[in-house]
């Protein structure tokens, strides 16, 4: 038996590993499962594509909260361009197996890879065992789901419901019409890649508002210290008029969100689960393309495609469609049309953008079976996995495990912003110290 099992090879598994293997103390051993033979990558940094760009500046990605050069040192000492401001996803993910494996070699045993798919979990009250498709079981102290995020939808015809599918665009004729559901970051990265292959048919992006994420300055804004905390009291459309004024104070939104960067989980933790669901019904389109930007050259870039007409953002939705061989039929309603009023149009290939799943999902087997025992249930946002203030997964009865924890993007629902490295290395920091105590407590489990 080991002491701690992580599900997920992504960034979030892949940075918890390593916390662990940096505590002080009684040593830990540590499982990392993941299905790919080369864990680090998950979806964002597998990208096939050399111009996907990181989304938030080099000298903030650092791996650890305690480190904050840690990638600027490995940059410079793997003789790489430490001075760009955005850098490739590709060298990203080098940067994290580069981290993973020095780990492995510090630990002399104690952090191991598994390769394989986990399909079930049973918490046997003093430890868990984790079921593995073509591989052992392994039994462990603790479990950590560190599954990452899933694709909007599933293929149909031409329809693609996996935007990150390395084999996206195979096939595709240069000259076909296609289709984006979705305006935000996905849909940049689709666009990048589809002009980066020399696309040259028309591409519609449409989503109910038709936003586009903002880009960032060239240059970091100039630094501003707004009191930010008069956002954490009263109703929510008395904070937005408060966020309002206190943007124009600060010369605009983008140094209010850069100053208010480091607090987005305690401002979410502050509203009650109406004003959440407010927010996420009216406030969080615009939240997002303020919050999750693109780098400037990205931009330029979807700019240019606007510009000479090969795409087109449509602010709409889709009524109806018929995904075939070879077409996708679709019925779009734009938005302010009148009721009944829809457009009819068909597209060579259609790609789901709407943005990833955390929730959980009957068709993966790993979470069908640990609802069906009622280990997990969903958050009461629907954003992700419940868990309590410990990260612990809460089951179908209420109650926190002792034993099963989630990490990352599934636990959006409390946290909300969870998906960028600078939250999920600080998560990561505080579960590595809460299973350190866990497993060193008296009358814990020995393995």
């Amino acid at each position: 038996m080991i002491d701690i099992a992580i599900v997920g090879g992504g960034a979030s598994g892949v940075l918890l590993a390593l916390q662990l293997m940096r505590r002080d103390g009684k040593p830990l051993s540590v499982a990392l499962i993941d299905r790919a033979a080369d864990p680090g990558l998950g979806i964002a940094y597998a990208t096939p594509e050399a111009d996907h760009l990181l989304n938030t500046p080099a000298d903030v990605m650092s791996i650890y909260p305690d480190a904050p050069e840690h990638f600027t040192h490995w940059l410079e000492a793997n003789r790489h361009a430490a001075g760009a401001r955005f850098l490739s996803r590709q060298l990203y993910g080098r940067y994290l197996q580069s981290a993973l494996a020095e780990a492995m070699a510090r630990g002399r045993g104690r952090l191991r890879i598994v390769t394989g798919t986990a399909v079930a979990v049973a918490d046997a009250g003093e430890r868990a065992r984790v079921t593995i498709q073509d591989a052992a079981a392994i039994e462990a102290r603790a479990v950590v789901l560190a599954t990452g995020h899933r694709p909007p939808s599933v293929d149909k015809g031409a329809l693609r419901g996996n935007p990150w599918d390395p084999g996206l665009l195979a096939g595709l004729d240069r000259h076909a019409s296609v289709l984006v559901i979705g305006t935000g970051l996905t849909m940049i990265d689709v666009v990048i890649s589809l002009r980066g292959h020399g696309h040259r048919g028309k591409i519609v992006a449409l989503s109910r508002r038709g936003l586009l994420p903002r880009p960032h300055t060239a240059s970091p804004p100039a630094l501003v210290a707004p009191e930010v905390e008069v956002l954490f009291q009263g109703a929510l459309s008395a904070r937005l008029a408060v966020f309002r004024k206190l943007a124009t104070a600060a010369g605009g939104w983008e140094a209010l969100m850069q100053a208010l960067r480091p607090r987005n989980q305690d401002l979410w933790q502050s509203l009650d689960e109406g004003e959440k669901r407010r927010f996420l019904r009216h406030l969080r389109p615009w939240w997002d393309v303020h919050r999750h930007r693109v780098a400037p050259s990205v931009w330029q870039r979807i700019a240019e495609a606007m510009a000479d007409g090969q795409l087109a953002v449509v602010a709409g939705r889709i009524v109806a469609m018929d995904a075939k061989p070879d077409r996708v039929d679709v019925a779009i309603a734009p938005r302010g049309a009148g009721e009944g009023e829809v457009e009819r149009r068909m597209f060579d290939r259609v790609i789901d953008c709407r943005g990833p799943r955390n929730g959980i999902d009957d068709r993966d087997p790993l979470y069908a079976q640990m609802a069906a025992d009622g280990l997990i249930r969903p958050d009461p946002l629907g954003l992700g996995l419940d868990v309590d203030h410990t990260d612990a997964l809460v089951g179908a009865a209420g109650r926190p495990s002792a034993r099963l924890f989630a990490l990352g993007p599934p636990t959006r629902g409390r946290y909300w912003e969870i998906t960028a490295i600078p939250d999920i290395r600080a998560q990561t920091a505080r579960l590595a110290g809460r299973l350190a105590d866990l497993l060193a407590a008296p009358g814990a489990a020995a393995p």
